[in-house]
């Protein structure tokens, strides 16, 4: 078969049934919300450091005693311990997310389970705090009555059963906020990448 054959035979074919994938502008696309997390991240990431060491200057601020410290630094200590875990495996992740360069469909797919991961990490994160918060509210309210020159043992009945009831709403509404945060700053992107991956599994 010579060259004016092959030419012949290659403008025969039907160009309309040529199927070009679109693949490639499918893992361009999840460069977006991939860009959208790294931007959350980045500014996150500073933000929390500095909450957790303004933390340490809540006796301080709130005049807690000094024979109280004790017990707000111990708990502060697991805080900071739990927080550098949690903070270490968020910057792992942000720097994973930097590696990506949405050019396999694998790659994405990783990125995609470990933000899922990193969400349930934020969400756990948020729900540790709560012990302390508790203790930190616990402390300033002791020394709210002994201003007034009460103690807890004299609260009545209906005072006690109205504060297990304002705490029990007050740890649902942060667990609310905590869940509904975690689902604003990256369930959106979260969703935005399953869809990209469903749309290429198709």
């Amino acid at each position: 078969m010579n060259f004016d054959q092959l030419k012949e035979q290659w403008n025969n074919e039907d160009g309309d049934n040529v199927h070009i994938p679109n693949t490639i502008e499918q893992l361009k696309k999840s460069k977006h919300p991939i860009e959208k997390i790294q931007k959350s991240m980045k500014a996150e990431f500073p933000m929390q450091i500095i909450a957790v060491i303004l933390i340490g200057f809540f006796p301080q601020q709130l005049g807690f005693p000094t024979s109280q410290y004790v017990i707000y630094y111990t708990s502060y200590v697991m805080l900071v311990v739990i927080s550098s875990y949690y903070l270490f495996g968020f910057y792992k992740f942000y720097k994973q997310t930097e590696l990506y360069s949405g050019n396999t469909k694998n790659s994405l797919w990783k990125i995609y389970h470990e933000l899922k991961l990193n969400m349930e990490r934020y969400q756990s994160f948020g729900f540790l705090l709560l012990p302390h918060v508790m203790i930190t509210v616990g402390l300033e309210f002791y020394n709210l009555l002994e201003k007034k020159g009460e103690s807890l043992g004299h609260i009545s009945n209906s005072f006690q059963q109205g504060l297990i009831i304002s705490v029990l709403l007050g740890t649902v509404a942060m667990v609310g906020s905590i869940v509904l945060w975690t689902k604003y700053i990256y369930g959106r992107n979260a969703k935005h990448l399953e869809n990209i991956l469903n749309e290429m599994d198709e």
